[in-house]
Formats: C-alpha cells, sequence, structure tokens
C-alpha cells in the first residue's frame, strides 16, 4: 500500500494482499482523520459482504472468491470507542458459469487480488457513532462524547 495526499484528499494504493477496510482504517489512524468519505474501484480475489437482517440484527455474510472487480467502494470513516470506524458498501462483477454476476452489500471484509484506487476526503469536525439497541447498528453521532 501507498498514499499521498493532494490538496486535502488522500489518494490510496492498495496492492495485493492488502485487506480493504484494515488498510484504510490504518491509513486513517496514522493520519488522525476522524471524519471522511471514501469512494474507490480495483480488484479483489475475495469479498465478503452481508445484509442485515432486522429480526436477527446480523449481517448475513456471503463471500466470492473469484478475480472481483470492484465496481464502487463507498462509505464514510466516522469513530467509535475512540478508533476509526469505517461504514463501508460495495459492488463486485465477476464470472460465474461463464455469466456475469454482483455481488453487493455492507463490505465485511475484501483482499485485493490486482489493485485498489480509493481516494478518501477529510471533513473537518468530528463525527461519532452511537448503537441502537432497537436497531442493532451503530449511527451517526452528532455529539460524540469522545
Amino acid at each position: 500500500m501507498q498514499y499521498r495526499r493532494f490538496g486535502e484528499q488522500y489518494y490510496v494504493r492498495l496492492d495485493p494482499g492488502d485487506e480493504i477496510i484494515r488498510t484504510l482504517s490504518d491509513v486513517c489512524a496514522r493520519e488522525g482523520l476522524t471524519t471522511a468519505s471514501i469512494h474507490g474501484i480495483g480488484g479483489c480475489d475475495t469479498a465478503t459482504v452481508g445484509v442485515f437482517d432486522r429480526k436477527t440484527k446480523s449481517y448475513h455474510p456471503t463471500t466470492v472468491t473469484a478475480l472481483l472487480e470492484m465496481v464502487s467502494l463507498d462509505g464514510n470513516l466516522t469513530r467509535y470507542e475512540g478508533a476509526p470506524y469505517l461504514h463501508l458498501h460495495a459492488l463486485f462483477a465477476y464470472r460465474s458459469s461463464d455469466e456475469n454476476a454482483v455481488l453487493t452489500g455492507h463490505l465485511l471484509e475484501a483482499v485485493i487480488g490486482l489493485t485498489g484506487e480509493i481516494v478518501i476526503t477529510p471533513a473537518d469536525g468530528v463525527i461519532g457513532r452511537r448503537y441502537i439497541d432497537e436497531l442493532g447498528i451503530r449511527v451517526w453521532d452528532f455529539e460524540p462524547s469522545e
């Protein structure tokens, strides 16, 4: 992984073997980023996405291992319990049984197989997260105690 700052934005190149969430979290922590939008594209070897189930308050994961074109990575950086918290959704295209297929949802894990091209756009201010038990999710908190 390598990255550079140009103006207010960070351009991150992910390399084969880099896990997206862990690597971007490390960059955000190293640079002291607290709130940002994140967008990207790339190619992965494996990805796990989830779709949230309101009854069980958990994600139903689906994992695909193949050459995955990461058509879109979109999300944000906030803070939770003093650490960077990435909330990312992703759309992947891949070949399955000689047909094009898609994998999409809340990104739980993905490992780069070719490259990742990610742009992090910081914002002034801090948005935290707070857990809402009735929903089973962490929502934005505009008045974080951290």
